[in-house]
């Protein structure tokens, strides 16, 4: 069975409609910042090791900082970017990475080469990416589950799926089956602030208003830029009756919903073109008819 895109879980407004996601940006200063606190017994290990434990960005930071081949350290940040893509539930930016990603692979020097490939398999991936996508209208928990299989295999997509599966728990009412789902996402990816938000989004359903105030403040430290964690801050503070500060968070969610539909819609769009011959050449047309207008616009004045 199928029905219309659905937003993530209970996510609360003020008139009890629903939020929505924003991405996530990654510096190299937070790169930087998570490889210097990591505790000292961790940072002895390889760059072999920290691929391996899926540690993306702190064996970055390390490439990085050893002058590591060019060729791995584009590896590791194009690895880096589909996760960021997936948290945000940027499924076309996912898959233009997942793309460029497959020539890097075999570039990459023993053993780390290695170590990325037993962890990332471009084409896997790709299917994965667009099950996800597909997944978003899908009602059923079985059809869910069983499309989502692939993405719960691979350790990019895994907490994404788990996420969506929490998400269909919610929305049906089973909020012990979603917790425990969605507590299992964020063990996949500690990171994954859409999940997090989804786990306080069922303490506010609970009413555990506060519960929920600290569970959107620990979003908005992994991604401050996350509209939804913003807006669903200020729902939880409405409702412990601090007015103004809830106000000011929600319109804030509101400015960054706003940038993130217009940056989800050139991604789309840049997608379309990059797929479809007709679109690229239509790309072409309208950029000689635009020529074309401004050099008669010239000439009109210069007459």
């Amino acid at each position: 069975m199928s029905a219309a895109r659905r937003p993530d879980a209970g996510q609360a407004t003020p008139d009890g409609e629903q939020a929505t996601p924003e991405g996530e940006h990654v510096t190299p200063e937070q790169l930087n910042t998570d490889s210097s606190q990591a505790a000292p017994s961790e940072r002895v290990l390889s760059l072999a090791d920290l691929i391996g434990q899926r540690e993306w960005r702190r064996a970055l930071a390390t490439a990085r900082a050893q002058g590591a081949p060019l060729d791995l350290e584009q590896a590791l940040d194009t690895v880096l970017t589909v996760q960021s893509a997936v948290r945000a539930r940027r499924y076309p930016a996912a898959r233009q990475a997942a793309a460029e990603l497959a020539p890097l692979l075999p570039t990459v020097p023993e053993p780390e080469g290695s170590a990325l490939r037993a962890q990332v398999d471009p084409q896997e991936l790709t299917g994965a990416l667009r099950a996800l996508d597909a997944g978003q209208k899908v009602a059923d928990p079985a059809e869910l589950a069983a499309l989502l299989a692939g993405a719960l295999a691979q350790p990019l997509t895994r907490a994404e799926a788990l996420n969506m599966q929490g998400i269909l728990h919610a929305v049906s009412g089973e909020a012990g089956q979603a917790r425990a789902v969605l507590e299992e996402a964020m063990q996949a990816d500690p990171g994954h602030y859409r999940a997090l938000t989804n786990l306080g989004n069922l303490d506010m359903e609970a009413g555990q208003f506060a519960a929920a105030e600290a569970v959107y403040r620990r979003v908005l430290t992994l991604n401050p830029d996350y509209d939804g964690g913003h807006h669903n801050l200020g729902v939880a503070l409405r409702r412990q009756g601090r007015v103004a500060e809830g106000v000011k968070s929600i319109r804030r969610g509101q400015q960054l919903s706003m940038k993130r539909s217009k940056e989800d819609t050139n991604a789309e769009m840049k997608e379309q073109f990059a797929q479809n011959p007709a679109m690229k050449n239509l790309r072409w047309v309208l950029i000689a008819v635009a020529a074309l207008i401004v050099f008669l616009v010239v000439r009109g004045v210069g007459g």
